[in-house]
């Protein structure tokens, strides 16, 4: 059925909010630089679209995408293409995102986060929403990306071929990747397997290794006297916003396995939030 509330019209919406108990789900992401290989909007992208995936699995009503999220506002030249917002817009913007989706009948609202630079202002956020005596329930998930290092552990676990989408090849670059414990972290190879899966046309593998994606440890010293930065001094590490080793390319069958299984990971979230009756005791 179709799921996503910009796709109905005022008669048909009642019917994904039977189906789906009332509960709506908001993609969260971000415009950020990833490297040179990789599109500004791949948070979000990714976001919304596994969001969509897993709502064909378990039913739950899709809100418009949340593009906006916690970016660091410095260096703009260099990050060209970036976007942010005050920290006290987005949370604003976010409250009386919810307090309208309630208003139109759907009390149960889940957050799902696609950019790890939103996680501390999320959990503020559901901190804040929970004193205020809200109608609704707000919940958030952030979901990792499968590759490489989870789909290597359930090859290991389950056998050769229990992911169908894969070849003998495709499992073998899989547990390459695990085997020499891969670099791993913003515009890397899980991340690429999830554009691959969605877009291949807009990777960009001819531009790796024009900007460094090797840690700088410029944070060390303040990591050491447990001196707290930004984002852990993520900014400091990796200047060139790409964190990531390629020792093979995922394809677009490691993307598409990829994203199949990030989205029946937010779809068991997504069953077990609508379907409590425990969650819904303040409404």
């Amino acid at each position: 059925m179709e799921t996503r509330w910009m796709y109905h019209t005022t008669a048909t919406l009642p019917e994904i909010m039977e189906a789906s108990k009332g509960t709506c789900i908001i993609p969260i992401g971000c415009v950020e630089k990833h490297g040179l290989h990789m599109p500004l909007g791949t948070d979000i992208m990714a976001a919304s679209h596994t969001v969509y995936l897993a709502s064909q699995i378990e039913p739950v009503c899709v809100f418009p995408d949340f593009i906006f999220g916690a970016v660091p506002a410095r260096d703009k030249d260099h990050n060209l293409g970036s976007l942010t917002l005050p920290l006290a817009t987005l949370l604003t913007l976010l409250e009386q995102l919810c307090d309208q989706i309630s208003l139109n009948g759907f009390k149960k609202i889940l957050l799902y986060n696609g950019h790890g630079g939103n996680c501390a202002w999320i959990s503020a956020f559901l901190q804040d929403i929970d004193n205020r005596n809200k109608d609704y329930v707000v919940a958030a998930i952030t979901v990792e990306e499968e590759a490489p290092f989870k789909m290597a552990d359930y090859i290991l676990k389950n056998g050769s071929g229990s992911i169908p989408e894969l070849t003998p090849e495709d499992e073998a670059d899989l547990l390459k990747c695990k085997e020499l414990n891969v670099v791993y972290g913003h515009a890397c190879y899980g991340e690429a397997a999830v554009m691959m899966g969605m877009h291949p046309e807009l990777m960009r593998y001819d531009l790796l290794g024009k900007e460094s994606g090797v840690h700088t440890h410029d944070s060390d010293v303040y990591n050491a006297v447990d001196l707290q930065l930004r984002d852990g001094g993520w900014w400091l590490e990796f200047p060139n916003a790409y964190a990531g080793e390629f020792p093979v390319y995922p394809n677009e069958r490691i993307g598409r396995a990829a994203v199949r299984m990030a989205a029946e990971r937010i779809a068991r979230a997504v069953k077990v939030f609508r379907d409590d009756e425990r969650l819904s005791a303040k409404i």
